[in-house]
């Protein structure tokens, strides 16, 4: 009860490194426990089980922060308790801290850490995939479906990454490599198959000679005396011998073990193509014969006219990894490596290409002199030679970094689709404003239809919403020299922040506060709903109004001063924005945040789009980097102002000064100045224009003389 207690007291607490000590650690694992010192290379504490033989290792524990600092939603790194067992499997995961502003509340917190609990018994094999809040949970021996969180994408995959990564990197120092991911070597890509499947393959090939085979070869010649054995067993082996290359990694890998496999890799990096030979016949597969040697078989290379030698390369302890799985190796087969060297002219094997096994078989005498040979040739042809090729594997860490990812936007797959046609079509109607004001009717139905899908899809359904909390997260991470790839994290806002920041600079705000907010969308929904029951919105003074608009910069300057300073209060005060309430939960809040929220809503029908104009930060950030736009896209005459103002008394947004210039930081783009511009029976230069009788000058009388 008292380490369940303590958890939830740093629930509450901000994420910093190094928020607990040996002594908080051992308060969570009473005796018969002990919990030891942190090595210098890996901050995880060992955690003993004392016993009659004294302490035996149980596990580790660490907080992901110090391995794996992920910033979540809030732009803030979450952080989790992790118990990791010596068997490389999670026994407890638990929830420390995070600055989520979606779970805020104690509830949330909860939330959070019941879903960080469904890691407790997976380990750091296991493939994860994240699903929807209302998914069961499903383990097999090698994945794990878990259920996700409500609303909270962002924050689920930042716990997934942070625990999984963290465990896997303590698990790879422990096993003898390095904390630090940057120091895990890499490796090559391969697939495990046995000696068969590699000979199937290609990838090890065998050469066998009879003892009759090589007998006929020395017939008639001096040597063919200088074997009586061989003669006397002439269906016995005299060349027995498989040929890799053991620098390609699925046949080293597969071959060798992994003392002989580092060696073998390592001379490839110094630009040296290895042989790999195993043998097992009378006649020793061999650079070079050596002095007085009664047999041998001296092996080069052939290749487009050009031969190769070998030299020998030392094994050490290394040897063969071929496990249950022979396939017609000896047992008492001898492992021999050898390095090829490049041909007379410089030129490098190429094992692309097809070459020429050669092989000098040699009888020898006590007068080496009087050695004889002959040779034999066999093709020897790698298929698929570039696909085995050796690639660089990422580590473990990253490859899974990237799958998690690709995986978030597969699954958004059909969303971003969706929102893909939306914002298409938003384009084409704004880039064809002529045509789509020419009628009311037409803009009206379009612009209804297009808040109800902003609303109900790219708020409710997709999740969309885009929130100041990316903009004061992000000025957060950048003082705290954090990165800013938590902004990707959720497909949906990614995108709609990157159309967003191109419609600035051709649009200016209006083209998401007038088009793609959900809570902008809410609010009109709700204001015309309440016009159809007869109430009409106030009109604000317009000195009243101006001075109310200026309310939103000063919110978005206290909170940007408190995300610089990372006051404790910025996460409390950014709650003045209904968004997470009313978009992203649904009003599934507590009461207080439903009740700003409601408030916020009838300011909206009460005054048009009240809390968008006077209080919204978001807005007032995007009204700022408005200022980039290069284009006034609004038409405009020389008459608007002075004499005809029918355009600002029409506004809804108070956006156009009595000169008639468009206030384009504040203009929502609803485009129905642009209607009113081009409206014959509404637009006075229009009126004028048609009503104006153009006078004809009389025609003067002809001087006498002159013919009409």
């Amino acid at each position: 009860m008292l380490a369940a207690w303590f958890v939830l007291l740093l629930a509450a607490a901000p994420a910093c490194a190094g928020s607990l000590s040996q002594a908080d650690v051992q308060a969570l694992y009473p005796a018969p426990l002990v919990v030891g010192e942190r090595r210098a290379d890996l901050p995880a504490w060992p955690i003993f089980r004392r016993g009659p033989a004294g302490l035996a290792l149980q596990a580790h524990v660490f907080e992901t922060i110090d391995l794996e600092p992920v910033a979540g939603y809030g732009g803030k790194p979450v952080n989790l308790l992790v118990e990791l067992d010596t068997g490389g499997q999670l026994q407890t995961v638990r929830l420390l801290s995070h600055a989520e502003p979606l779970f805020s509340s104690p509830r949330g917190t909860a939330t959070l850490a019941a879903f960080a609990q469904q890691y407790q018994g997976l380990s750091t094999a296991h493939t994860v995939q994240v699903l929807g809040p209302r998914a069961e949970r499903r383990v097999t021996e090698s994945t794990a479906a878990l259920h996700g969180v409500l609303t909270g994408t962002v924050s689920a995959l930042a716990i997934d990454k942070a625990v999984l990564e963290s465990a896997a990197r303590v698990a790879r120092t422990l096993a003898g490599g390095s904390a630090t991911a940057a120091s895990a070597g890499p490796d090559d890509r391969y697939t495990r198959s046995g000696w068969t499947a590699l000979a199937s393959a290609g990838l090890v090939q065998r050469w066998q000679l009879a003892n009759r085979q090589v007998q006929a070869g020395f017939q008639g010649g001096p040597g063919a005396w200088r074997d009586p054995a061989g003669m006397a067993w002439p269906d016995g082996p005299a060349v027995d011998a498989w040929f890799a290359f053991a620098g390609l990694p699925q046949a080293g890998r597969n071959l060798l073990d992994a003392a002989l496999w580092q060696r073998v890799r390592a001379a490839r990096e110094q630009g040296q193509t290895l042989l790999l030979v195993v043998d097992s016949g009378r006649y020793p597969v061999v650079d070079a014969a050596a002095p007085g040697a009664p047999r041998a078989a001296v092996l080069q290379l052939l290749q487009q006219g050009r031969r190769f030698t070998l030299q020998p390369v030392a094994t050490g302890s290394g040897g063969l990894a071929l496990g249950g799985e022979r396939s017609g190796v000896a047992r008492d087969a001898v492992l021999r490596l050898f390095s090829v060297q490049p041909a007379a002219d410089g030129t490098r094997l190429d094992l692309e290409q097809p070459l020429v096994l050669d092989l000098a078989l040699q009888r020898g005498s006590s007068d080496a002199a009087a050695s004889v040979r002959h040779t034999v040739q066999r093709p020897f042809a790698i298929p698929d030679a570039t696909a085995w090729r050796p690639q660089r594997e990422q580590p473990a860490w990253l490859a899974a970094l990237q799958a998690r990812a690709q995986s978030a936007w597969a699954q958004r797959g059909a969303d971003l689709l969706v929102l893909a046609a939306g914002l298409l079509v938003l384009v084409l109607a704004l880039a064809r404003q002529g045509w789509l004001t020419a009628r009311p009717g037409r803009l009206a139905a379009f612009r209804t239809g297009y808040l109800v899908f902003t609303l109900g899809f790219v708020g409710w359904w997709a999740q969309g919403q885009l929130s100041v909390v990316s903009l004061t997260a992000a000025l957060e991470a950048g003082l705290a020299g954090r990165g800013l790839g938590f902004l990707l994290a959720d497909p949906v806002a990614a995108v709609l922040w990157a159309f967003t920041g191109a419609s600035l600079l051709v649009w200016g705000r209006g083209t998401f506060c007038g088009w793609l907010c959900p809570f902008g969308a809410l609010q009109e929904l709700a204001g015309r709903v309440a016009a159809i029951a007869g109430w009409r919105p106030r009109v604000l003074r317009r000195r009243l109004d101006q001075r109310l608009k200026w309310l939103k910069y000063v919110v978005l300057a206290v909170l940007c001063a408190g995300a610089l300073g990372a006051a404790r209060w910025t996460d409390t005060a950014l709650e003045v924005e209904p968004f997470k309430t009313a978009i992203s939960q649904g009003f599934q809040r507590e009461w207080p945040y439903v009740a700003w929220a409601a408030l916020c809503v009838a300011a909206g029908v009460l005054v048009h789009r009240g809390y968008c104009r006077y209080l919204c930060p978001l807005g007032a950030a995007l009204a700022v980097l408005g200022q980039l736009r290069r284009w006034r896209w609004i038409p405009r005459r020389a008459e608007c102002g002075t004499p005809c103002q029918t355009c600002r008394h029409r506004c809804a947004y108070q956006a156009i000064t009595p000169a008639g210039a468009v206030q384009y930081g504040e203009c929502f783009q609803c485009l129905d100045c642009v209607a009113l511009h081009q409206d014959p029976r509404q637009c006075l230069p229009l009126l004028q224009q048609a009503r104006r009788v153009i006078p004809i000058a009389p025609i003067a009388a002809a001087p006498a003389g002159v013919a009409r």
